[in-house]
């Protein structure tokens, strides 16, 4: 199914207008309807597939999921071109210094990725791996020493920034694929997220039941020991747990319900998925440097992505070539070394 998004990302690429949401139901698109209706049936059996019971759901469902479409197209095609991630790159280029502690982590980083590996497995005449390399940021306040003027000068707070867990998606042979990958991947994520939500509401109210259970418990015990006021007051949060219930079980098992959810979350893709440019300005040893300063320093650009629930992450595209990959048995030593102490 993740060739089928990718044939959807590859066909429409730039031309999702097509998919307004506006035109007649009745009026027949045989260049895209077809599959728009194939990618509404493939969100409907990720999802939720009594979604099939309510009328006329497929026709209800082209807007929030062409829109989705549309907005991961768009986002993705904004995303700057891949930064190339080896041992010279790393004294070559700010971006890649900032984000790896020195050549050796680097290496170990992509080096560790078993996506990456497979990649360069099943693809012996690719040289280079391309992916989305997401991180997360991290500032921390210390003490230091820095240049004033011609001086240095002792314990001067500063802001070090380091890129730590890093993670990558969509490993391709080519920046073109990396980027069909990873539409799909977000896209998947989104309805990812709406499974999520709805096992959480399931959750609350398997916690709802307990609860009133743990109440007529108490209830029980207390009827011997005459505490009206005590039964009153457990017999009130009781009733009102009882009548929460009856609210909730019926809504959650209704497609109606499934079908708001999945519309509130395709149908208003800027507000789940989202990516801005940005930059910092860093010394060569992860300091940043305030207030305009620009010695020994660079901007380092960075563009931040966030989908769903998953939390702001930094994103770059990057490609990585072959040659830098370490044996797979510098790991496996590594892992008998730890093992050992």
């Amino acid at each position: 199914m993740g060739s089928f998004l990718q044939d959807i990302f590859l066909r429409f690429g730039g031309s999702f207008n097509v998919w307004n949401g506006e035109q007649d139901a009745d009026q027949d698109h045989p260049s895209c309807s077809g599959t728009l209706e194939q990618a509404v049936e493939y969100v409907v059996d990720a999802t939720f597939s009594r979604l099939r019971f309510l009328p006329s759901y497929a026709r209800r469902l082209r807007r929030p999921v062409a829109a989705t479409f549309r907005h991961i197209d768009e986002l993705v095609e904004d995303f700057p071109g891949a930064i190339l991630c080896s041992q010279s790159a790393f004294s070559e280029d700010p971006r890649v210094n900032a984000f790896f502690v020195d050549p050796r982590h680097l290496r170990e980083v992509f080096s560790e990725s078993e996506q990456v590996r497979e990649l360069f497995d099943t693809n012996p005449d690719t040289e280079e791996c391309y992916a989305l390399l997401c991180m997360k940021k991290e500032e921390r306040r210390r003490l230091g020493m820095a240049l004033v003027g011609e001086l240095v000068q002792k314990e001067v707070m500063q802001t070090t920034v380091s890129f730590t867990d890093h993670q990558f998606f969509s490993p391709s042979a080519s920046e073109a694929e990396a980027r069909h990958s990873l539409k799909c991947c977000i896209f998947n994520g989104l309805l990812a997220h709406i499974r999520k939500r709805e096992r959480e509401e399931r959750i609350r109210v398997i916690e709802l039941e307990d609860r009133r259970g743990s109440l007529v418990s108490r209830l029980n015990r207390t009827a011997s020991e005459g505490d009206g006021e005590s039964r009153d007051a457990l017999q009130g949060m009781i009733a009102d747990i009882g009548r929460e219930l009856m609210r909730e079980i019926p809504r959650l098992a209704s497609p109606e319900y499934h079908f708001d959810l999945l519309t509130d979350v395709l149908g208003n893709p800027t507000q789940y998925v989202s990516g801005s440019p940005g930059s910092i300005h860093l010394s060569r040893l992860g300091i940043k440097l305030e207030g305009g300063r620009s010695d020994s320093g660079d901007e380092i650009p960075l563009f931040e992505i966030q989908v769903a629930s998953q939390g702001t992450r930094i994103g770059a595209l990057v490609r990585f070539p072959r040659a830098d990959l370490l044996p797979r048995q510098d790991f496996v030593r590594k892992a008998d070394l730890f093992a050992t102490l």
